[in-house]
């Protein structure tokens, strides 16, 4: 094994993780006349040059050299000095078993050295200068994480996880609530938009007529009625997480959607009458209720996209 002057860090969890560099030793012997510094691709350090090829007198094509290619390979996998990525990687290790570790690799790139900032000695340490690398891509939020272990790639064994945080508090001490200062469970409930003059941003087509009630809890029951207290509809929710299908799902539970639709119709899909409603919240897990008034005017009947 060979030292790599550097490291890398898992910005979604914090974690350093493992990271190793690789050199073509095939430019050695014979070979080794292709490099204007020899010896750097099997040397077992991380010293690239700035050579990009290598031309042999009276041949074609050109060898190509990049600095004796020396590839950084960052893992998604925690930091242990790349101890269990050596135990596979081994020789006489069985050749299958080290396909494994290649799926723990995320990132890869082939380094050259710069003729401006050539490469210190080992004892120098190497790197003329600090570099820095920041990745950041689109990654929605994981519901799951692939154990570390290489032995369980293959199964795809998970444990819950991303993203993960942790917050301390200190200095501080829990307060009994006051009755005048508790909001209520439901306080953030909405029914939006409102007031509804025709049309919300919720709507695809001039067919559909859609407003939501946001910031539901997972369970609910919804009670439409008109302002005289007539029973118009009613919606038993019941969003409580669970477990996707399959033996590998991208996402490991399903998410809880924190509102529900209204075509603003009735329990018999007749469309309501322009008018103020009361939309009425319970939540029998929390102990609660609330009513809210809602002002809709209805559009006509658009036939034209017939």
């Amino acid at each position: 094994m060979g030292w790599f002057p550097g490291y890398a860090v898992d910005v979604e969890t914090g974690e350093r993780l493992n990271i190793f560099f690789g050199e073509n030793s095939s430019f050695s012997g014979n070979n080794a006349r292709f490099l204007q510094t020899p010896g750097i691709a099997s040397d077992m350090i991380f010293n690239p040059s700035a050579q990009l090829v290598a031309g042999v007198p009276g041949a074609l094509p050109l060898q190509l050299v990049f600095g004796g290619q020396h590839n950084i390979y960052v893992t998604r996998q925690k930091y242990d000095a790349c101890a269990e990525l050596r135990s596979v990687l081994t020789p006489g290790v069985s050749s299958i078993r080290k396909i494994d570790p290649l799926s723990l690799i995320t990132w890869v790139c082939m380094a050259v050295g710069d003729v401006a900032n050539p490469m210190l000695s080992v004892a120098d340490g190497l790197i003329p200068n600090e570099l820095k690398i920041k990745l950041r891509v689109n990654n929605a939020f994981n519901r799951t994480r692939v154990i570390d272990r290489i032995a369980n790639i293959k199964t795809c064994t998970t444990v819950p996880a991303l993203p993960v945080y942790e917050f301390e508090f200190s200095g501080k001490a829990a307060e009994e609530l006051k009755q005048e200062e508790y909001a209520g469970a439901l306080a953030n409930v909405k029914v939006v938009p409102n007031p509804y003059y025709a049309y919300s941003a919720y709507e695809t087509s001039q067919f559909t007529n859609t407003i939501k009630v946001t910031n539901l809890p997972e369970r609910a029951i919804v009670t439409i009625y008109s302002i005289d207290g007539k029973f118009i509809r009613k919606f038993n929710r019941d969003e409580r997480s669970s477990r996707n299908a399959g033996n590998n799902p991208a996402v490991g539970s399903r998410q809880i959607i924190p509102s529900l639709e209204w075509d603003m119709k009735n329990a018999v899909g007749i469309p309501v009458a322009s008018g103020v409603y009361l939309v009425h919240i319970s939540a029998p897990e929390l102990g609660e209720e609330r009513t809210i008034k809602w002002f809709g005017v209805n559009r006509k009947f658009d036939p034209t996209g017939l």
